[in-house]
């Protein structure tokens, strides 16, 4: 079934059904197709404080607000969606590049697809590599200098679908004064400050959102990644951010701490483990099946019980919005469900403690958080 070019199989058309009715689950793929109104970043307040960041935004030309509910997180407007103008060549790129530039973010060779022979100067249509027309803009190299290196700068974007701030090229983005992360994500870390005393762990930290903001509170974190590419992600953000001294970290399959690291025990613990990735925004399109997920839930809740065995509260997060990868998981996982003390989002689906943010209700990624304790240990 293909809702606005998100494909699902029947199985999975028929679980969502168990907790939304038709015209809301089009609604709800409808609105991941697209950005949220709203851009966010948060505050490193080791380094700066809000008030100080938005006037530093202010004075180069961005509008920037106070988030209402968090005292560290800060947005920009998202404009769009605007008319693309027609060029004559095309330049075909991959899923994860389009859905960038679609928000305005320039074409860089490596996510390169195909390519019509291009000259310096010439004007392209940047096409996603199922069709989708997501930008229009001007060429910095030839055709054949950037399949030949792979490398470095092809397109500039000069009009995309939707306009997000550039703020990777700011001395501020430099200075390690903020970083990008969604409104439910900022959320997870101000429920682990309130449980957490002074140390925590990640167990699936890269690219490094919430292990930073348990560091810029002042906690120590061990965040604990499995491969060498997420790791090396990661201790580049630690770096920016000026927090290495507050993190330690560990490269090591996750769902083995408590055997490989008997003594390792921390107030709070924090599990986001790879999931379907469905409240992902916006997306050009995604393809997704029950079986997938089922396994997907499997290996979830291996993440989770191991986090229950090492902390006596446990933070479980994900950017998804199925049942299985969710409340599913948590109500296997052996803890008991506390309330997150969360004023946004919406309920879960049968666990009124845990919360969900969903699309086309709350404007914001598809998220879904719960805070569990662990029967092994007292607070």
């Amino acid at each position: 079934m293909n809702f606005y070019g998100i494909e699902i199989d029947e199985l999975l058309y028929k679980h969502f059904l168990e907790f939304l009715s038709d015209s809301e689950i089009d609604t709800l793929f409808r609105s991941i197709t697209t950005p949220p109104p709203r851009y966010y970043i948060r505050v490193n307040t080791r380094r700066t404080t809000p008030h100080e960041l938005i006037k530093r935004l202010n004075s180069r030309g961005l509008v920037a607000y106070r988030d209402e509910h968090f005292h560290d997180a800060i947005w920009l407007p998202v404009e769009g969606p605007f008319k693309i103008p027609p060029a004559r060549k095309i330049v075909v790129v991959d899923k994860k590049a389009a859905e960038s530039i679609m928000l305005g973010a320039d074409l860089y060779a490596p996510a390169i697809v195909k390519t019509d022979r291009v000259l310096k100067g010439d004007e392209v249509n940047i096409v996603s590599d199922n069709g989708v027309v997501v930008a229009f803009g001007s060429a910095v190299v030839d055709s054949d200098e950037a399949l030949r290196t792979r490398r470095g700068l092809y397109i500039k974007v000069e009009k995309s679908l939707y306009r997000t701030p550039k703020l990777r090229n700011l001395p501020e983005y430099d200075g390690g004064l903020f970083y990008s992360q969604s409104l439910p994500a900022i959320a997870v870390g101000h429920v682990a400050r309130r449980f957490a005393r002074l140390d925590a762990a990640d167990l699936n930290a890269a690219p490094g959102g919430k292990a930073t903001h348990l560091a810029q509170s002042g906690l120590r974190v061990v965040a604990v990644d499995r491969s060498q590419p997420k790791i090396a992600r990661l201790k580049n953000e630690i770096s920016r951010l000026k927090l290495d001294f507050f993190i330690d970290v560990v490269m090591h399959d996750s769902r083995y701490l408590d055997r490989d690291f008997p003594r390792l025990k921390t107030s709070i613990a924090l599990v986001d483990p790879p999931c379907s990735d469905i409240g992902v925004r916006p997306k050009i399109y995604h393809r997704v099946t029950y079986s997938a997920v089922k396994n997907l839930a499997r290996y979830q809740i291996q993440f989770l019980k191991t986090a229950l065995k090492i902390a006596p509260f446990v933070i479980y997060s994900t950017c998804t919005l199925t049942y299985l990868e969710n409340e599913g998981v948590v109500m296997r996982a052996g803890g008991e469900v506390v309330d997150a003390e969360l004023n946004i989002g919406a309920p879960g689906w049968g666990c009124p403690s845990c919360r969900r943010f969903l699309p086309h209700i709350h404007n914001t990624p598809g998220f879904f958080i719960a805070l569990l304790k662990s029967p092994r240990r007292e607070p």
